[in-house]
């Protein structure tokens, strides 16, 4: 009986699978609705979704070190080994950090001031007013919130001003919202191997979306001029210091000898010469002093310079053509595969388990 059984197993499937092909192609009518079906889902959601624009920016900073032995350095530091001088740029701070200043929150914060203006908008506005007030979304996406939105309205009343200046360390409830909705809108990638580092902004309007990216890269260059020249900056002011208070002890060192010596001109007493040499002394340490820290003066304003930041432009800001996000014809051949499937799949899970069960 059990070898009867086994020969039997491989009949029985292909007699299964010839009977759900059959079974599958008497439904087609009711496949062919579900994909109908689909793709009316498919229209109402592809209407439903807003264009998305993405403007892209490419730069390279000045002073990255790259190696050829950056797969090495890769698989070094999956062991737990540091080489030592990868992925780190010239002015001693990780490329790996650029991606986590622009989310930080006083960036963000500093990003949504920045004015921009829209096709179709009369007047420049805040990008923390587009964000706010111009960008649309998906009508679900207002339903499934409604419940939160009502709760946080009921709860928390001191949020109600949000016209309020940005404070940083003090956002409210609709300003973090707000302000997360514009983090997720731009972001920053760094190669590793190359230290070319990318920013994108998304936007619904595609100039908005050109003016955010190139400010983004402007407060980004500024940052790291800002980290690069802070300690050259502080040696600056701190030999500036030095270099007036010694100017200063020499011109009045200076003006004591000469006073000293149209006082002692007919003079020939010893004593009067020795203070005449006692006061030329002085005054030529002061020069000393002086000069050499005019010296250093000037090599602190080099330093400071050399340290500047210089980055390339890759690739510069520009106004997208093409919308970043799926289309409505992607879309809509999706829900329609989707439709298909899901009869598909009714038909078949019909046929293998309902029928069977009512043959027993």
């Amino acid at each position: 009986v059990m070898e009867d059984t086994r020969q039997s197993a491989p009949n029985m499937e292909e007699i299964d699978l010839l009977k759900l092909a059959k079974s599958v192609w008497r439904k087609r009518a009711f496949i062919l609705k579900a994909a109908a079906v689909g793709a009316v889902v498919g229209v109402v959601v592809a209407f439903s979704i807003p264009r998305e624009y993405t403007t892209t920016v490419k730069m390279a900073p000045e002073g990255v070190k790259t190696s050829a032995a950056g797969g090495m350095a890769d698989l070094a530091a999956m062991a737990g080994i540091n080489l030592g001088g990868q992925n780190q740029s010239g002015d001693g701070i990780n490329l790996m950090l650029y991606p986590d200043i622009v989310s930080s929150t006083p960036f963000i914060v500093e990003m949504s001031q920045i004015p921009v203006r829209g096709k179709e908008m009369p007047s420049p506005v805040s990008l923390y007013d587009y964000v706010d007030q111009e960008l649309s979304a998906p009508w679900w996406s207002h339903v499934v919130g409604a419940p939160m939105r009502l709760i946080g309205w009921i709860f928390s009343s001191e949020d109600g001003d949000a016209a309020e200046a940005l404070n940083p360390y003090a956002l409210s409830r609709e300003q973090s919202l707000v302000l997360n909705a514009l983090q997720h809108r731009i972001a920053i990638s760094v190669d590793k191997k190359t230290g070319v580092i990318t920013a994108t902004a998304t936007m619904q309007d595609p100039l908005v979306a050109a003016q955010a990216a190139d400010s983004m890269v402007g407060k980004l260059e500024a940052y790291m001029s800002e980290y690069r020249t802070e300690k050259a900056k502080r040696d600056l002011a701190f030999t500036q210091n030095l270099f007036d208070e010694a100017r200063q002890q020499y011109y009045e060192a200076q003006q004591r000898y000469a006073r000293a010596v149209d006082a002692n001109r007919n003079i020939a007493r010893q004593s009067a010469q020795v203070e005449l040499d006692r006061l030329q002394n002085e005054q030529q340490l002061a020069f000393g002093v002086y000069s050499q820290l005019a010296q250093q003066l000037e090599n602190a304003k080099i330093k400071v310079q050399e340290q500047m930041p210089c980055v390339t432009i890759i690739e510069p800001a520009s106004v997208p053509v093409n919308r970043s996000n799926m289309g409505k014809p992607v879309i809509l051949f999706i829900f329609v595969f989707l439709g298909l499937m899901a009869g598909t799949g009714y038909v078949v899970i019909k046929e293998l388990f309902f029928q069977s069960a009512d043959s027993e």
